[in-house]
């Protein structure tokens, strides 16, 4: 006999969860309607429903009134934030889809949704109900027993972990009974429980295991061996009671259960599909009709165009061919050579194009229709394939009849991340003329902060849900699994990405136009397609022998901190553990404590930062960290990223992970190497030429993000300097500081440095203070006769910041956008972040636009030269180049040119080019 299984719901840490999952990127309709906390709960409900098909389920809220907790502790939650004012009409979205669904709610003033739940799965246990409660909340642990289990959201969307017995056994070290236990040892900073000062989990675990519950273990208080352990046990008896107290689920709340009127039912689904319809969830109402098994193919008409309806691919209008031999391979070929404009995508058994193989390309030609070419690797890889009798046509036969139509310039070429895949076909001899258009970047261009891959774009512009990799390769999207895809299905979904793409591109290549960003998109993003996928492909070398010298040379480094640092400290601990760092700084040292975690006082960088001057330690730490990384980051793991066909490193630079417009890159990353410290700038000395016949050259803009912000404020002083060519610290230092600017100080310049430079990201006193380790009385001294002094630079920040409040979002001179959907909000401490973004976006993302269309001058400059010599990097305002000796004077004045006159500003904009053995040479 079927078990019977009830599923109970806490709403508001769900809602709660997934807003803040989505707080770097939330999301919104087209008509700004926030829908963050309204997907991740749908979304979560949907799987929960599709993977358990309840019986019966309901949902619970927590009440607005004070509860029962607070009058027994006054703190209880007290440092929790008000709602975010975009969440409340999220709720009512949430209300709204629970009352179509018809799942009862179960609310109680003056008790939370916790204590609710808790009684609804104990009566449901009773009746001989399997019980799940869905909450991201670890405090249910203690509700879990043979009948109840615990179902918490995991890191994707749509992914859930379930909680049992064994599962918290496994993670925690302890039964989940004793949950409550623990809390009231470690305490709760989200609900401002306080547990025992000083005891974190590593203490507390140990503690559960041996005694069990709170109770036992101040029992046996003089069997716990470690006196420290035991006095803070001692001293905080009180709170830990307490805390165990406020921790404890009530499982007996007054509220009746009726389970008949939770009996799992069809939904309204009307009323369903038109509050989908109005939140763009068009994809998950095709799930959810699956979930309920409706086999109605159910359609709405959106702005009077766009359909959707829950039906797979196979079943619209589409012609995907798959060429499976030479014949249909050359009829391709002829049909492609009349074509204007193709879209292509390759599939891949990895992601590095120095190593991967070709399992197929696909192509389409107009919308709705795309071809797929399965490919058989050469040299090792014939063998393997031909025996498992695979379908495809050898890679060197389809290089060789492809070459000619990407080669044909008259044809334009589109893609979806067009970088790895023209770096595909390179790697097989085919070299991509005439990319037009990347639908990835487009969109990147029309909001920098929406997600950029196929399948969201898919959903938001087109609503459709195109095959996921994952029903391909597996849900750990293993991509060398490519190979073992039947032919017929990878030809589906690759010819299937094409001809998304294509359909993607004619919406996307229209938006641009409609927000007038082609400019952005056609100038600068598309056309820097080709000069990335070139400097990835040269790379640049490294010396592997300096750096493991430097290695050396900073262990030793890092010995002498540590031991200065257990000296300072009276004792040996663990430097790297947060825990004992805490113990050592805020109890044994007493030093000022800052932001509170959970696991005690932060000990984070800026934490530190703003404890220097208290004690010595703190400058030791914070070198010996730096220490740590460079030796990590750096030292210990470039030499393993060394191509071994090549010998030397390929960086992948991202065209879109920075919201402002500048590049970023990985594998490594060269962005993050601390240039203005000594040791980082030794890491720079391993960056050499390719051989002795190569210098590095290096062209690094001077100061540009402070020459765009006095060409857009046209304050006469600022503009005066730069046109004068005076050095801008020492000029800002004389005016604010009111001294010649032969009486400027080395440290009145370093402060003018850091008040130039703070004002680009909006700094306040207290952040220049930081800075400078001064008063903040003293740093706003110094801000207010800096605004008094560069009148227009004050009129500039606040004409930024009206604008975008406006607009809706901030742009650069070159016409780049980045929406701040929380500008207006009432939340000071969002809306100040996204004033800061106001102000700093125009002069970063123009520095970057300016950068960006130096670099596509300059690459067209030395292909149409054929120099020898080659641009590997760029790093912010700097570009490295592998330069030929014989070819740098020539050069030097050409790239300095090219990068002056890249974007005039209204003051001389100056490049300086240095040449050297190594990259800090040149620099």
């Amino acid at each position: 006999m079927k078990k019977k299984l009830f599923v109970i719901i806490d709403t508001m840490a769900l809602a709660y969860k997934a807003y803040f999952a989505f707080i770097s990127r939330p999301l919104r309709t087209q008509k700004g309607e926030p829908t963050s906390s309204v997907y991740g709960f749908v979304t979560q409900l949907l799987k929960v429903l599709e993977d358990h098909k309840p019986d019966y389920i309901a949902v619970a809220f927590d009440s607005k009134e004070k509860t029962f907790r607070h009058e027994k502790y006054e703190a209880y939650k007290s440092s929790r934030e008000e709602m975010p004012e975009d969440m409340i009409p999220q709720l009512e979205r949430i209300k709204q889809i629970i009352s179509a669904l018809k799942m009862p709610v179960y609310i109680l003033p003056g008790f939370e949704a916790d204590d609710i739940i808790g009684t609804a799965v104990k009566k449901a246990e009773i009746l001989s109900f399997e019980c799940l409660a869905i909450t991201p909340d670890k405090d249910y642990f203690q509700l879990i027993s043979d009948k109840i289990k615990i179902v918490r959201p995991g890191k994707a969307t749509d992914e859930v972990i379930i909680y049992d017995k064994q599962k918290v056994l496994d993670e925690l070290g302890f039964e989940p009974k004793y949950m409550v236990d623990y809390l009231a040892l470690v305490g709760d900073s989200s609900d401002d429980i306080p547990g025992v000062a000083g005891i974190g989990p590593k203490t507390a675990i140990p503690l559960i295991q041996e005694f069990g519950t709170i109770e036992n273990i101040y029992k046996n208080l003089d069997k716990i061996q470690k006196e420290s352990v035991r006095k803070k046990l001692e001293a905080n008896k009180e709170n830990a009671f307490l805390s165990k107290e406020l921790a404890t689920i009530h499982t007996e709340v007054p509220i009746e259960f009726n389970f008949e009127d939770a009996k799992f039912e069809k939904p309204d689904f009307e009323k369903l599909r038109e509050i989908f319809v109005e939140l763009e969830f068009k994809s998950l109402y095709s799930k959810l009709l699956n979930i309920y098994g409706n086999s109605e193919v159910i359609k709405t008409k959106i702005e009077d165009e766009e359909i959707i309806e829950s039906k797979s691919f196979n079943k619209e209008n589409v012609e995907y061919k798959l060429i499976s031999n030479s014949k249909k391979l050359d009829d391709l070929v002829n049909l492609l050579k009349k074509s204007e404009l193709i879209v292509f995508d390759t599939e891949t058994d990895g992601l590095k194009p120095f190593e991967i193989k070709v399992a197929g390309i696909s192509i389409c030609t107009e919308p709705k229709k795309a071809y797929f070419i399965p490919t058989i690797p050469d040299s090792d890889g014939v063998g393997l394939f031909a025996q498992s009798n695979r379908i495809g046509i050898p890679i060197n036969e389809v290089s060789k009849k492809l070459k000619s139509v990407f080669e044909d310039k008259s044809i334009r070429k589109i893609c979806q991340n067009g970088k790895y895949d023209i770096a595909v076909l390179r790697h097989q001899n085919i070299f991509v003329k005439n990319f037009y258009f990347d639908t990835m970047l487009a969109s990147y261009v029309i909001d920098p902060d929406q997600k950029h891959n196929l399948d969201e774009l898919a959903q938001k512009y087109l609503n459709y849900k195109p095959i996921a990799l994952s029903d391909l390769i597996g849900d750990k999207k293993d991509p060398s699994k490519i190979f073992d895809v039947d032919v017929q299905t990878l030809s589906n979904y690759s010819a299937e990405d094409a001809d998304i793409t294509f359909r993607l591109f004619e919406k996307l290549d229209e938006e641009l136009k409609r927000q007038k960003l082609e400019k952005v998109a056609y100038d600068i993003e598309f056309p820097l397609v080709h000069v990335l996928e070139e400097m990835e492909y040269e790379g640049i070398r490294i010396d592997p022998d300096a750096l493991q010298q430097l290695s050396k040379d900073l262990e030793v480094l890092m010995d002498n901190y540590t031991q200065r640092i257990f000296q300072l400290a009276g004792t040996n601990f663990n430097i790297n553990s947060t825990k004992q760092l805490q113990e050592i700084l805020f109890e044994k040292l007493k030093l000022s404590t800052g932001r509170k975690t959970k696991t005690g006082f932060s000990t984070d960088a800026r934490s530190l930062e703003n404890l220097r001057g208290e004690h010595e330690i703190i400058e030791l730490i914070l070198n010996y960290r730096q220490v740590a990384k460079l030796k990590s980051t750096y030292t210990d793991s470039l030499t393993n990223l060394i191509n071994p066909k090549t010998g030397r490193i390929h960086t992948s630079f991202n065209q879109t992970g920075a919201s402002t417009g500048r590049l970023s890159s990985n594998d490594p990353n060269l962005q993050n190497i601390p240039i203005r410290t000594d040791l980082g700038k030794e890491i720079r000395k391993a960056f050499v030429p390719r051989d002795k016949n190569y210098l590095i050259l290096s062209a690094d803009y001077s100061q540009i993000e402070l020459r765009i912000m006095a060409s857009i404020c046209e304050d006469e002083t600022l503009m005066e300097a730069f046109k004068k060519g005076e050095d801008i610290h020492r000029s800002t230092a004389a005016l604010v500081f009111n001294v010649k600017p032969e009486d400027v100080t080395a440290d009145m310049r370093r402060k003018a440095k850091e008040v130039n430079f703070g004002i680009l990201y909006g700094i306040g006193p207290f952040g220049l203070k930081t800075r400078l380790g001064i008063s903040q009385t003293h740093a706003k001294e110094i801000i207010d006769t800096y605004f008094k002094t560069f009148k227009k630079v004050k009129d500039f920040m606040d004409n930024s910041i009206l604008f975008a409040k406006e607009k809706g979002y901030a742009e650069t001179l070159y016409g780049r956008r980045r929406y701040l959907k929380n500008i207006n909000s009432s939340n000071r401490v969002v809306r100040q972040f996204e004033e800061r973004v106001a102000i700093n976006m125009p002069i970063q993302g123009t520095a970057a636009d300016m950068i960006k269309l130096a670099m596509i001058k300059i690459h067209k400059e030395l292909e149409k030269r054929k120099t020898k010599t080659k641009m590997v990097l760029q790093v912010h305002d700097e570009l490295v180049f592998d330069a030929h000796k014989s070819e740098i004077e020539d050069l030097k004045p050409v790239i300095k040119k090219l990068m002056e006159g890249a974007f005039p500003l209204k003051v001389p904009v100056v490049a300086d080019i240095g040449v050297g053995e190594n990259w800090l040479d040149a620099h």
